[in-house]
């Protein structure tokens, strides 16, 4: 059985939005640009396919893979402007994705959890490279977040 038919259709949407939405919260904590919003959100792009790649990847990253190109699932989030309200809507929709994991497929939770937060480090060093002198996270806000997604993701910081 494919991990995606423990979900109704609008659930895998939510739950293939995840690494997507772990990029938008930090594009909008970073404020980097229309250039670096393009550089974070390929990252977190490249992150979903690098894992699909690996012959021992999570399955349900392999899967969102599939249905990413595919098109089933979209990599359209709509306005990243990093306002309270935006950064509010994303956190709350990778809420609801974690817990649909949860309790849909709870074997897999915890690795999704990880993965998603080692996208959010992805993510985090695509936006430091892009800045004068990068490759580090000097930064508070990118920071931030990465802090906030550590505690809802439950990953150790």
């Amino acid at each position: 059985m494919a991990v995606r038919d423990a979900f109704s259709a609008e659930e895998w949407r939510t739950v293939g939005a995840a690494p997507f939405l772990v990029g938008l919260y930090l594009v909008g904590a970073s404020q980097s640009g229309p250039m670096g919003i393009v550089t974070e959100m390929l990252a977190a792009e490249k992150a979903v396919t690098l894992e699909a790649s690996q012959p021992d990847g999570l399955p349900i990253v392999k899967e969102i893979e599939a249905d990413l190109v595919a098109e089933v699932l979209t990599r359209d989030f709509g306005l990243i402007d990093g306002a309270d309200e935006t950064q509010a809507r994303v956190l709350g929709e990778l809420t609801l994705a974690l817990a649909l994991v949860k309790t849909q497929v709870p074997g897999l939770d915890s690795a999704f959890r990880a993965w998603l937060f080692h996208v959010a480090e992805h993510v985090a060093r695509a936006a430091a490279e892009g800045q004068p002198g990068g490759r580090r996270l000097t930064g508070g806000h990118e920071l931030d977040a990465l802090h906030t997604l550590a505690g809802l993701l439950g990953v150790p910081r």
